[in-house]
């Protein structure tokens, strides 16, 4: 089964972009679709020369309904309103029976998304979906942002599924915008009646599918063979969520209030850092994406919260 993948980015999230491809392309063979929201990013990737990789702009998904949103939302209402027709646009590029991922470029993998396409597909399942997996004083943002993370999506193209994709561009048109109404939150909050309204809808509860942030104090992360675990299912995805770096001379740092697990995040980072190589070797003065270094009483106000944090574990 061909299985695409599919992500979207500006020049500020470039890097992340290189290392969500490179945690992929060592896993399998891909076909890869990057919107890039500046014409700068796409002509950045393009010079790395990046295998398997198709290089969209906005205007290149011919979609003018998307365009004419453009005025009326903010950059990040924009984008959000982007990632729906980037599926609609890809799912129908593809063939029936071809799967598609979508993958906000903040993903990183650590095992392959293999086995979960072809489970859904073993089973007749066509629309796979991950649960946020709040814990439960946090429940209640199941029903103010989202049960549904609307950040990764396992797709197969049949009549469902394209159906499916078609409403939520159609529904994310109309309505994007970061704010709670009834029944809607940006893109995501959708995702909540996918499962009563559509057939063939997957809630994939593998506790190692887009681990993040918002969740992983609830589980027990190990490692055995090199291999992460959470709890007893094997880490697929991990999701790093608004994390923010900043330069110390040429090593990237990141703020430690966004640290959730020193092992995990070191890794991402020794892959962000080779992906800030292959840039810096087309453009050397390439700096996009960091935040200002912070100052040193600040540094130690986000140390002193991150120990506190993971004591009380919240």
């Amino acid at each position: 089964m061909q299985i695409n993948i599919a992500t979207l980015f500006d020049k500020n999230y470039a890097m992340r972009a290189i290392a969500f491809y490179n945690s992929l392309a060592k896993l399998g063979q891909y076909k890869f679709w990057f919107l890039c929201l500046d014409d700068e990013t796409k002509e950045m990737m393009k010079k790395l020369e990046l295998p398997d990789v198709i290089f969209m702009t906005i205007e290149e998904l011919n979609d003018r309904e998307l365009l004419n949103t453009e005025s009326n939302r903010s950059r990040a209402e924009f984008i959000f309103t982007s990632k729906s027709c980037l599926v609609h646009y890809v799912m129908n590029k593809i063939a029936d029976g071809e799967a598609l991922i979508f993958d906000d470029c903040d993903l990183f993998y650590f095992s392959s998304p293999n086995v979960l396409i072809y489970d859904m597909e073993k089973a007749g399942y066509s629309i796979g979906i991950i649960p946020h997996q709040f814990p439960k004083h946090k429940e209640y943002l199941n029903e103010k942002v989202g049960k549904y993370n609307a950040g990764l999506l396992y797709l197969i193209a049949d009549k469902n599924s394209r159906l499916c994709i078609s409403k939520w561009r159609e529904q994310c048109i109309d309505w994007c915008y970061l704010k709670y109404e009834k029944d809607r939150f940006g893109d995501q909050l959708y995702l909540n009646k996918w499962p009563g309204k559509y057939n063939g809808v997957y809630e994939i509860k593998n506790k190692g599918v887009n681990l993040g942030s918002w969740s992983i104090y609830d589980f027990k992360i190990s490692k055995k063979d090199g291999i992460f675990y959470v709890d007893e299912d094997r880490l697929i995805c991990y999701h790093f969520h608004r994390i923010k770096f900043y330069l110390d001379e040429k090593e990237i740092k990141p703020l430690p209030i966004y640290v959730y697990n020193k092992e995990l995040y070191d890794i991402y980072i020794q892959e962000l850092e080779r992906g800030w190589g292959k840039l810096l070797k087309v453009d050397q003065n390439w700096k996009y994406g960091f935040v200002e270094k912070p100052h040193i009483l600040r540094f130690i106000k986000q140390k002193t919260e991150r120990v506190l944090r993971n004591i009380i574990k919240i």
